[in-house]
């Protein structure tokens, strides 16, 4: 009789828990007041359908069409696409918020040590200053020679290969960007350029994006020791190889010391370290390592990808880039990191691509301090998670006049514009403050002026090689009808790429 009872009121307790949860979430939190979908404010199942449905970027930009700038989103998180939320939530502050990593935020690593990703803020700014001379001015000036080594060759085998049929530009830009950012990091690309195909690394990081969000559920539940037992065994030896091939190729960067020119690693070494008072473990220098392989190649191409749709769905947009490059540069040779910096629609187009398609279209949590504080003028508790969602913040009609049209005009000064742009004062109320997406603050992006370097070299050059056009399919296509797992589940971009001919 005393089991029958132990068995029916286990399964009681835990109903009228789920209920009595439920209704404290909706009638008696303290973030109760804000506006939302009552379902999300009750659980946070919701948002992990649509996080690990990959629609949560879709469903945050209609949620704050249809509540406002701010929305409850799961019982302790608010979203924010005010622009000013950035200073507030991710700015230089006396107290940071802290990254929310239950769940909502970046995974952190497995071997235990940090990187500069999900450091907390001592560790952040020790890890920082470690590497921030090999982003300086006067690095990538450095490192031009090895980048445009990588985009040439990009063009060269584009011109081999384009003579069988339509090129996938997703794919290609991915193997120029790796092959940069492993010759930057380790000293030696990846291979893919001179292959035609992805490096190992690089197929686990896009065979695996799908799981990142189910990562994020174990996180938030705390279950993360039972994560194992969900992870296919192909997917884990995967992982288990690529974490080993990444660490192969540290030790023997290391083993290398001082090249001919300075890499990332450069910079990390334990000798530097030791010369500038700083302490970088090996397993920080592991994890770094990865991290930056992944952040400077894989949004690079992201970028790009979404420059060439968006530029070969609008023709008169891609004639005047044509137009502008061609104009420009007299010789393939004359492109460069400082000459292509000087131009006027390529860097309109470049910011309108990260508007309509960031390469990070999701949110990057943040945690409130202490007991809380006043967020855009209305009171959070301590603990409660809060973000800016990139993407729902850039389709906003309250940030941006006709924002889900691709109108690079938008970012063009007076003196730039040409007949047939629309009207400068129809974006007088854009908020063009609010396109952050190298995010804000102290832990902004640090590789954000190589990014638009390694944008800028790749589609000029791109621009005065080839005449392009899609697919009639791809045509068909909407680019942004993809899934998000932190970053894009890209389709392929097939092009038609023909070689401009000129007189010798």
């Amino acid at each position: 009789m005393r089991a029958i009872v132990v068995i029916i009121s286990v399964p009681i307790s835990l109903v009228l828990y789920a209920v009595a949860n439920v209704v404290y979430n909706v009638y008696l939190h303290p973030l109760r007041r804000y506006p939302g979908p009552k379902a999300w404010a009750a659980s946070r199942l919701p948002w992990f359908y649509n996080t690990t449905s990959g629609q949560i970027h879709t469903r945050l930009t209609a949620l704050h069409k249809q509540y406002g700038p701010v929305v409850r989103i799961a019982p302790n998180e608010l979203s924010y696409t005010e622009p000013a939320a950035w200073r507030q939530i991710y700015g230089h502050r006396s107290v940071e918020m802290p990254k929310d990593l239950d769940g909502a935020g970046i995974m952190p690593s497995f071997n235990g040590a940090y990187s500069i990703v999900n450091a907390p803020h001592d560790h952040h700014l020790r890890l920082r200053r470690a590497i921030a001379p090999a982003f300086s001015e006067k690095a990538l000036r450095e490192q031009e020679s090895m980048l445009q080594t990588y985009v040439d060759l990009l063009v060269s085998r584009l011109k081999e290969t384009c003579k069988r049929g339509p090129q996938d530009l997703v794919s290609w830009y991915n193997f120029a960007t790796f092959d940069m950012m492993g010759d930057m990091a380790f000293g030696e690309p990846f291979g893919c350029l001179r292959d035609g195909q992805n490096h190992a690394w690089v197929n686990l990081i896009f065979s695996s994006v799908k799981s990142y969000p189910w990562y994020q559920v174990f996180l938030y539940y705390r279950i993360m020791s039972i994560a194992a037992f969900f992870t296919p065994k192909k997917l884990a030896d995967a992982k288990r190889d690529a974490d080993a091939n990444a660490h192969t190729k540290v030790d023997r960067r290391m083993a290398m010391k001082a090249l001919a020119r300075k890499d990332f690693m450069s910079y990390i070494l334990p000798e530097e370290n030791d010369r500038q008072g700083m302490e970088v473990s090996l397993d920080e220098i592991k994890e770094t390592a990865a991290i930056l392989i992944i952040a400077g190649s894989e949004t690079s191409a992201t970028l790009l990808s979404g420059v060439t749709y968006y530029m070969l769905t609008h023709p008169l947009i891609y004639e005047r880039a044509v137009k502008e490059v061609r104009g420009a540069f007299q010789t393939y040779a004359d492109v460069s990191m400082i000459k292509t910096g000087a131009l006027k629609y390529i860097p309109a187009i470049v910011q309108e691509t990260f508007r309509m398609y960031p390469p990070a279209p999701v949110t990057f949590p943040r945690k409130v301090p202490g007991a809380g504080e006043e967020v855009l003028g209305r009171w959070v508790p301590g603990g409660t998670t809060v973000g800016v969602p990139q993407y729902a913040a850039y389709r906003s009609p309250s940030n941006f006049y006709r924002p889900d049209d691709f109108l690079p005009e938008r970012w063009l000064s007076a003196a730039d514009r040409v007949d047939g742009d629309l009207p400068a004062e129809l974006f007088a109320n854009d908020q063009a403050q609010v396109l952050q997406p190298f995010s804000f603050g102290p832990r902004n992006c640090i590789g954000k002026a190589l990014a638009y370097v390694e944008i800028r070299l790749i589609l000029a050059k791109m621009l005065w090689s080839f005449d392009m056009s899609l697919t009639p399919q791809q045509a068909q296509t909407p680019w942004d009808d993809q899934g998000t797992y932190m970053m894009w589940e890209k389709h392929p971009l097939m092009v038609n790429l023909k070689v401009v001919q000129r007189g010798s």
